[in-house]
């Protein structure tokens, strides 16, 4: 087994702890911060819910809603070259009625809306 003297080990170890910093900085941390970026915040109202958030570079085609009640979940998904990008979010929102559904994407900023389902009262009617 060959040992090399500390001052060479030192520099090789040293530019390998270069290259692995560089490749962390310049493809790790745009993506990870992009992910950061698709930041989702839910509004409740009497009538329903609105979420807001961001998709930066991110097109329609690239997100997918899907709603399993009670549960929304909402992923966005790209691929840049080498690099497959993907986040997912759900959120619970009880009562909210998926069939009236209204969204957008514009320059990345999202914005969905979900009305909540009519309230269905029981009431026992008493015969007089």
């Amino acid at each position: 087994m060959m040992t090399l003297p500390p001052s060479k080990g030192s520099r090789i170890l040293g530019s390998i702890a270069n290259v692995i910093q560089d490749a962390f900085n310049h493809h790790v941390v745009p993506i990870a911060r992009q992910l950061l970026e698709n930041q989702l915040h839910v509004i409740e109202y009497d009538n329903g819910y609105t979420i807001e958030g961001r998709f930066p570079n991110m097109t329609k085609d690239d997100i997918t809603i899907e709603y399993e009640a009670p549960y929304l979940m909402i992923s966005a998904a790209k691929h840049n070259g080498h690099y497959y990008e993907r986040s997912s979010r759900t959120f619970y929102l009880p009562n909210a009625d998926d069939t009236q559904m209204n969204g957008s994407l514009e320059q990345g900023l999202f914005y969905l809306t979900i009305p909540k389902q009519a309230a269905v009262t029981n009431r026992l009617h008493e015969d007089e």
